[in-house]
């Protein structure tokens, strides 16, 4: 681990995952991995936050050993749920160089807002995840974030927690080692506190809110599929049981 991006979502992380590639990083981390990812996957993540937050919490140390199971393979690592585990991160990985990725306090929110408001309160998200492990532990990853690092709502919580989120960060890392930036920066300040060379094409853009929930629902579509054929099968089974209750003789 190289580099740790520890700015929140919506603070231009993916921008940032795809300038990190460029720069040659192999392999940046970022909140895609988790939704594309795997059930064990997205339950690993909610493992080790419920060790921070949840009802299964317990005072153990979240050590290197944690994050290598899930960041080994990685060079770099950007959006949530790192990002969700600054202080660890910073302490697990004390040779990585650390970019606060931020952005305006209200372009910020409004941008939570229109990529992430509604989603809670989806019939996909409150039921029909309990008819698929991918889509349940996709779920508890939200909670996690909504209930854990936001301490019980994104929305309401957001701005204070985006303060705070920062002044922790500053706070636990050396000037030398920190880097402050936002996507109108460009390449220049995090090449050169990166020592690299400066690309010769134009900084990533992109991720708008509209394209963060269409990417988000085309990498549910096959496990969303699977909860309503289950939930079909379910409501049959039921519907032949309760048929056959009611034609019992009654003596």
């Amino acid at each position: 681990m190289q580099v740790l991006a520890l700015g929140l979502s919506r603070s231009g992380t993916d921008s940032l995952r795809t300038a990190l590639e460029t720069l040659g990083y192999d392999h940046v981390y970022h909140g895609f991995d988790v939704g594309g990812g795997s059930a064990p996957l997205r339950k690993a993540w909610t493992m080790l936050a419920r060790r921070k937050w949840g009802a299964w919490k317990d005072s153990r140390f979240i050590a290197v050993e944690d994050f290598d199971r899930l960041l080994g393979h990685c060079e770099a690592a950007t959006d949530q749920p790192c990002a969700c585990f600054p202080l660890e991160l910073i302490e697990a990985y004390p040779e990585a160089r650390v970019i606060l990725n931020y952005r305006d306090p209200d372009p910020w929110i409004l941008s939570i807002e229109a990529s992430f408001g509604t989603y809670f309160a989806t019939w996909e998200f409150r039921y029909l995840s309990y008819f698929e492990p991918g889509l349940y532990w996709l779920k508890q990853v939200f909670m996690f974030y909504d209930r854990g690092y936001y301490q019980g709502s994104m929305i309401r919580n957001g701005r204070r927690i985006q303060q705070e989120h920062y002044a922790k960060i500053r706070g636990s890392v050396a000037k030398e080692r920190l880097l402050e930036w936002k996507v109108q920066d460009g390449w220049v300040p995090l090449c050169e506190f990166l020592e690299k060379p400066v690309p010769e094409v134009e900084f990533p853009s992109g991720n708008t809110p509209e394209q963060t929930r269409a990417r988000a629902a085309n990498i549910k579509i096959d496990e969303t599929k699977r909860a309503y054929g289950k939930m079909a099968v379910l409501c049959i089974i039921v519907f032949v049981l309760g048929i056959a209750v009611l034609t019992l003789p009654l003596h």
